[in-house]
């Protein structure tokens, strides 16, 4: 029995997120539930379920800890969508057990179980149902199970030779209601009349019960009778054989000739049909309510192409009922059609984004070829002179070649740096306890040392931007030197110099290289460098601001 289950589970699985349940096959039946790699006789507090009863449903539980079990519940009958239902037992508990039970596979987004509804419970010393406390259960929705909506609920078990029986709600089942019916019918009372409507899907019973005085049921049923029409008889072989005679008339023959000028295949025989029938009455039902004068007359009118016609006869209560019903399922088709609609904008969008998204990467990659390039071609025209010394000489002594100006100011232009990989020993040059970050960019040795243990890629930015900057300089400038949106009268700072965030993030993206080498992944970690740096001077501004008002509070107090 646990290999079966263990099958289940796997086809289970393989479905999709809306019919993956109407795989399970059935109900189980004295399932005994043992943990992975136990062998041997089922012990003490090794559950058995069991729902192979009336009104019982659960398809399918997954040991997953010594406390905690996954239950699936089996869909309604012709329906995979709805899984709502539950109603099984537990035995073979210990005294003291305690369990969680997951049903992971609800399909309703919207339960009365958030607003303080709970399962119900009963055991074999205790046969009256109660609920479980509403602070031991939980609705939510499950990224573990595809999205689905679980209900978790913990019990303790306190007696070993009970068996404890779970459910959605108070049941009633269909026996219940046979014998209570039958009650009533035996009792022969006026007022209360029983018909059999007709049968269910699975061959059970569907009653139709009257509940009236008796005075007024005789004119009841004179009224259903006057409001009777007819219905043709529906037959599932549509092709008809030729020289057929029907009688029908004039109208059936201009109902084949629609049916023929809209181009359908005969197939969808049942669904025309339908539609055919209901054209018909409502056609016939308006040319009878033109044509005659009094309810008595249509009525005779009627009864005489009753007894002229060999076709069934239904109620028009009946009738009205199929018509809505029609009618529904025209509405939820529209809906259904504009929902797919919906969705096929979406995945369009989605392969526009995609596409930009390669084109991005593609575009990163060559920028990073260039950056590596221009390096390259600048260290080779600096040489090994000392880097400090670059400050005192003047700009037009050094005119990089066409070639590598068009590629330096092309690297401007773009909003995110990606330098090339170095060897971080190579790369930082140690001298007379300070360290060279490029550019002319000394920091202290010890403070540098500190910084490579920093947690985190805030952190170590804020941090390594007030090493070169310092306080004073980063709370009166600002990233881009555009003045905010949000103060009407803001005034522009000046911004902070590019190579020195060049600085910053070629130093941060040696330290992401050490960590990963997915490119998407540190780019999308440096995009956040101007973020971090913002953050520091609003840091820096606020702390300010709190210290110039404790000045003016001691001022005041003086």
């Amino acid at each position: 029995m646990t290999t079966n289950m263990a099958e289940r589970s796997r086809t289970a699985e393989t479905g999709n997120a809306m019919g993956s349940d109407d795989i399970i096959a059935g109900n189980v039946s004295k399932y005994t539930v043992l943990p992975a790699g136990y062998c041997g006789q089922p012990k003490k507090g090794h559950l058995i379920f069991d729902a192979c009863f009336e009104s019982g449903n659960l398809g399918r539980v997954d040991h997953i800890t010594e406390f905690e079990y996954d239950l699936f519940i089996r869909p309604d009958t012709c329906n995979p969508r709805f899984r709502v239902w539950f109603n099984f037992t537990v035995e073979n508990v210990k005294e003291s057990q305690r369990v969680i039970f997951n049903v992971v596979n609800f399909s309703k987004t919207k339960s009365l179980y958030r607003d303080g509804m709970a399962p119900m419970v009963k055991s074999t010393s205790r046969p009256k149902w109660q609920r479980i406390p509403s602070k031991n259960v939980y609705y939510y929705r499950c990224p573990d199970h595809r999205k689905n909506y679980v209900m978790s609920f913990a019990f303790c078990f306190d007696r070993e030779d009970d068996t404890y029986q779970f459910a959605y709600c108070y049941p009633y089942t269909y026996t219940r209601l046979q014998h209570y019916l039958d009650n009533l019918q035996r009792r022969n009372m006026d007022y209360f009349c029983r018909e059999l409507l007709g049968l269910s899907v699975q061959k059970r019973q569907l009653d139709l019960l009257t509940i009236t005085s008796p005075e007024d049921k005789t004119d009841l049923e004179n009224s259903v009778m006057q409001k009777k029409i007819k219905i043709p008889k529906l037959s599932l072989n549509h092709v008809e054989e030729a020289g057929e005679v029907t009688d029908y008339g004039e109208e059936d023959v201009e109902l084949r000739h629609s049916k023929r000028q809209d181009g359908r295949k005969q197939s969808e025989g049942t669904h025309k049909s339908i539609e055919a029938v209901v054209a018909r009455l409502e056609k016939q039902n308006g040319m009878s309510l033109s044509n005659t004068s009094s309810p008595e007359e249509a009525f005779m009118e009627t009864s005489e192409s009753i007894n002229n016609m060999d076709d069934a006869v239904v109620p028009r209560i009946l009738y009205e009922e199929l018509l809505r019903s029609y009618q529904q399922q025209q509405e939820e088709m529209r809906h259904i059609q504009q929902e797919l609609e919906r969705t096929r904008r979406q995945l369009v969008q989605q392969a526009k984004k995609l596409k930009e998204y390669g084109a991005l990467v593609s575009e990163m990659k060559e920028l990073r070829d260039l950056n590596r390039r221009l390096q390259d071609v600048l260290l080779l025209r600096l040489g090994s002179g000392p880097a400090i010394e670059l400050e005192k000489v003047k700009p037009e002594s050094i005119e990089p070649e066409p070639e590598v100006q068009k590629t330096f100011s092309e690297e401007a232009n773009t909003s995110t740096y990606y330098p090339a990989p170095v060897p971080v020993m190579d790369k930082y040059i140690l001298e007379n306890g300070k360290v060279h970050l490029g550019s002319g960019i000394w920091v202290d040795e010890e403070k540098w040392h500190q910084l490579q243990v920093t947690q985190g890629d805030s952190k170590y930015t804020k941090n390594l931007a007030v090493m070169i900057w310092g306080t004073d300089v980063l709370k009166n400038r600002s990233v881009t030197g555009v003045a905010t949106k949000k103060k009407k009268d803001a005034v522009p700072k000046p911004p902070l110099s590019p190579h020195k965030l060049s600085i910053v993030r070629e130093c941060l993206y040696d330290r992401i290289a050490q960590e990963t080498v997915d490119e998407t992944e540190i780019a999308q970690r440096l995009s956040k460098v101007n973020k971090y740096i913002c953050e520091k001077i609003m840091d820096i501004n606020k702390s300010c601001k709190n210290e110039e008002r404790r000045e003016s509070a001691k001022y005041n107090l003086q």
